[in-house]
């Protein structure tokens, strides 16, 4: 027979037969290759079946031609391993990727220019593009499962409606049918892109069941399927840690999921990893949302590689969907209502709040398969902090009281059958972990202590019953072929044996902890973390001071333009000045950061800033030749929106004269009538119309509703060029100087963040700017103004040097330096379970373990370690910082024992 894959309203089928999607994103590029093998074994016993694989363009074609598949670059190693370890793959070839991952996964060198639209049919993208493909589908294409290999799926590109690029949706069908031409034979499908002839999976958390089911209303043939469960999410750079997604949460997405039919999922991220290097990207939201080096994304196997609480509930999931999800799934997508009778808990005053409802309650509908015919479920929710009761009466009359933990969902089914054996289960009170006909094996679970009740109709009445070793804790009663099981949870579980003829039933009621952990030995116990002192020494930067090795440049121009296309670059301005110079220095283009040094010493920072960001600097320099020094740091490209592909470094020269002003207030706000008025609203004269709210501060605007629009007056001069820079949430709404629009933002086009020249909108004197904000809740903004006389550019000889390189010589006392520590592999234990960095207080910069770079650091939280592979080790180890600004103070190794 030949291999097979199909996708179809129900789902999957695989050689023909149901497959439901047990899937997990681990992305091989941000795990050391000495890890895929432990990642994926760990994987396969949480029950997954298939892994889920993005595949970063930039990251295997550097240079133009230039391939790199080798160490955790080597795709078809991973691939293969897959294969080896009996799991299935979902490949994303992109181009882009998103993924938090520079640039989107576009390599730099084919955005350096500007000139391509990037994610259209494009001639020169596409051309591009399709090159890539020719060397990426030799690798995919003998591995596909239709060849013997162990890809499944192959999605085109990726959330091409999430973009900000409107109207090239046809650049989906010509990147399907590039695969296609280049022998894809998977199915291939879109994510928030919806192509026709191909089926479209979504992607989301809070309400994505609901959204499946909206989704099953309106394209009737669609599967529902789940491409990215986003189970955790990613830090960035001065933010909180995000460990906003429980466990628990997904414990109840996971069973509402389940019971509208769901035919498989991925989890965005299963193990997120490392954003080694410089390949954390940057993302909508704001001025400051760069991604942080460690990928932990709060995933249920975090960046070390140990099992969280999320991994053992979604565990116990994967565990029952792989049991019965395949049959179970098209039976809940076409069920309807009715079946089981339920009555909620009442609401008593002073005891109970009552109130809840089940998620759904359903029978099988007409098209089920005969053995579901009778099938019925009910998924008893409870959203609350304490547990609640429901009453459910089966079909045939039995009457269960069933408890429902806090924050969770009790699925309760009646006449399910198990499998092939004739036992059907008529109702229960516990969790079902799985039914495994090969061992004749049912697991039943709860909470210790928990009194349970199990109903079972056997094919014929058994020859014999056995539970020794349950004692009082369990009853069981027989009628015929009828089973009843009266139980309570004890902390070792208990066991049941029905044997009838050369068949057998076995029983096991366990606690979930053991639950979990089913078919395995326990679980490690966390272990102590301990931290060793490391001595170091701090160095200089060559490029700091030396005089050779520069390219001469007529003014700045983009990192990318001078084949920097990535982390440090070194601008140099000489001047000779015959008078002196006192000045603020205004650098209206700069992408991200710039140290600077005057003649050798630090004088300051410019660019993005947690307290802001920072345009001019003031310079006082005497008569003579002074050597100016800008650290240009590239902290990331983005990867989502409009601005993909945007350029890095100084974008243009320095100005003398500059400006900047925080404008975040003095704002007027109007939003009683105003949604009648359109986009008329932004010619409002502030002086001349009342507000609902005068003087208002965009940081501490105590206000919410669907549409504020905020108006403010400005004073500028002739001669001189103007910039704006807004920053804030992710809301849609638009921005306006004097009544013409200048930018309209959304969540996925540019949201959060505005940077624009507005000189040539303005006029000498008073000038409005007005700022339109859909959805508003009380998040800070903040406003910049920033002016500078483009007639003085700073009078220098420029120049470029790319990197940063370590110098023999000892640190000067400011400034940008090298920080060296050294520790010998015997110092640690053998097995170790987790190494990191712990920086101190070190502010910023890059690590290198033996010469591998490690990525960023940056000492604004919310990451305090950085991880250190423990495969990257040698009997003797550097630790190598390159350090911006502070270079005094203790770093640490923390490390934990396996």
């Amino acid at each position: 027979m030949n291999a097979t894959v199909r996708v179809g309203r129900q789902g999957i089928e695989l050689d023909g037969r149901p497959f439901y999607l047990l899937s997990g994103c681990i992305h091989y590029f941000r795990w050391p290759r000495a890890e895929w093998r432990a990642l994926l074994e760990q994987a396969r016993w949480a029950g997954l079946n298939t892994i889920d694989t993005v595949i970063p363009w930039n990251r295997h074609e550097p240079q133009p031609g230039v391939f790199d598949f080798a160490d955790e670059a080597d795709l078809a190693a991973f691939l293969d391993l897959c294969h080896d370890l009996g799991l299935k793959v979902i490949v994303r070839p992109g181009p882009y990727i998103c993924a938090e991952w520079e640039n989107g996964g576009l390599p730099a060198w084919l955005t350096a220019n500007g000139d391509l639209r990037l994610r259209t049919n494009d001639p020169a993208f596409l051309s591009a593009v399709l090159r890539w493909f020719d060397t990426l589908m030799p690798i995919l294409v003998p591995r596909q499962h239709t060849r013997g290999g162990p890809i499944i799926l192959c999605q085109i590109e990726n959330e091409h409606w999430a973009s900000g690029v409107y109207g090239a949706d046809e650049h989906q069908q010509t990147l399907a049918r590039a695969a296609l031409e280049r022998g894809i034979e998977v199915p291939q499908y879109t994510c928030m892109g919806a192509t026709p002839g191909y089926p479209e999976f979504r992607n989301g958390w809070s309400g994505i069941a609901e959204k499946l089911v909206q989704t099953r209303q309106l394209w009737p043939d669609n599967p529902l399927i789940v491409s990215e469960l986003w189970s955790g999410w990613f830090d960035t750079w001065g933010g909180h840690r995000q460990t906003r997604k429980s466990a628990a949460k997904l414990d109840m997405l996971l069973h509402q999921l389940t019971a509208v039919g769901c035919a498989g999922f991925s989890h965005w991220m299963w193990a997120g990893g490392t954003n080694f290097g410089y390949w954390g990207g940057r993302t909508v939201g704001g001025d400051l949302i760069h991604m942080t080096t460690s990928y932990d994304y709060d995933a249920p196997i975090d960046e070390y590689g140990r099992l969280t609480e999320k991994a053992l509930v979604a565990r116990r999931h994967h565990l029952f969907l792989s049991c019965f999800g395949a049959e179970l799934s098209g039976v809940l997508a076409e069920a309807v209502p009715g079946g089981i009778t339920v009555i909620p808990p009442a609401a008593i005053a002073g005891r109970s709040e009552g109130g809840v409802q089940p998620y759904r309650t359903v029978r099988a509908g007409p098209t089920a398969p005969p053995a579901w015919r009778d099938f019925c479920a009910t998924f008893l929710a409870n959203p609350g902090l304490e547990a609640v009761t429901y009453e459910v009466f089966v079909p045939g009359g039995d009457h269960l009281s069933v408890e429902v933990e806090p924050t969770s969902i009790r699925p309760i089914f009646a006449n399910l059958p198990l499998g092939e054996s004739g036992i059907v289960i008529l109702g229960h009170t516990g969790r079902i972990l799985g039914y495994w006909p090969d061992q004749g094996t049912l697991v039943i679970y709860g909470r210790e202590g928990e009194q349970g009740t199990l109903l079972l109709s056997l094919p014929t009445e058994p020859d014999g019953i056995h539970a020794h070793d349950a004692g009082v804790t369990v009853r069981v009663g027989l009628d015929d072929h009828l089973l009843r099981v009266d139980y309570w949870i004890t902390a070792e579980g208990r066991r049941i044996e029905v044997a009838w003829g050369d068949h057998a039933l076995l029983i096991e009621l366990l606690p979930q902890a053991l639950a979990e952990r089913y078919g395995s030995q326990l679980l490690p116990s966390p272990t102590q973390l301990h931290r060793t002192t490391l001595t170091t020494r701090a160095f200089a930067v060559v490029e700091a001071t030396d005089e050779t090795g520069w390219q001469p440049i007529s003014e700045p121009v983009a990192l990318e333009q001078l084949g920097c296309f990535y982390g440090y670059g070194w601008y140099r301005a000489e001047l000779e000045l015959t008078t002196p110079l006192t000045t603020t220095l205004a650098a209206p283009l700069l992408n991200d950061r710039a140290l600077v040094l005057v003649n050798g010493d630090f004088v300051g920072v410019l660019g993005v800033s947690p307290s802001g960001p920072r345009y001019t600097l003031p310079i006082s320099l005497p008569a003579g030749r002074h050597d100016l020094r800008f650290l240009v740091d590239n902290l990331g490209r983005f990867n989502y929106g409009l601005h993909l592909g945007e350029r890095k470094g100084l974008l243009a020269p320095l100005y003398l004269a500059g400006s900047q002003e925080d404008i975040s207030a003095g704002w007027a706000a109007y939003w009683q009538e105003v949604q009648f008025a359109g986009e008329a609203v932004a010619n409002i004269k502030p002086w001349a119309a009342r507000p609902d709210a005068d003087n208002v501060h965009l940081g501490r605007f105590v206000w919410a509703g669907p549409m504020v629009w905020l108006i403010r007056p400005i004073e500028v001069q002739a001669g001189r060029r103007y910039r704006v820079h807004i920053t804030g949430d992710r809301n849609s709404g638009a921005f306006f100087v004097n009544g013409i629009a200048v930018e309209r933002f959304s969540r996925h086009r540019s949201g959060g963040f505005i940077a624009a020249d507005i000189t040539d909108l303005l006029q000498p004197g008073v000038n409005t700017l007005a700022l339109q904000i859909l959805n508003y809740a009380g998040a800070p903004w903040r406003a910049t103004l920033i002016s500078y006389d483009a007639a003085q550019p700073l009078p220098a000889r420029w120049s470029f040097r790319a990197g940063v390189t370590v110098n023999d010589q000892p640190a000067p006392p400011t400034g940008p330096a090298f920080v060296q520590a050294t520790f010998a592999r015997d110092e640690l234990p053998a097995r170790l379970q987790r190494l990191a960095l712990r920086p101190g207080i070190l502010d910023k910069g890059q690590i290198w373990l033996n010469g591998q770079n490690c990525g960023r650091f940056w000492q604004i939280g919310p990451q305090e370690d950085y991880k250190l592979p423990v495969s990257w080790l040698t009997t003797h180890n550097e630790v190598l910082l390159f350090v911006e600004q502070s270079r005094s103070g203790a770093i640490e190794l923390v490390w934990s024992e396996m």
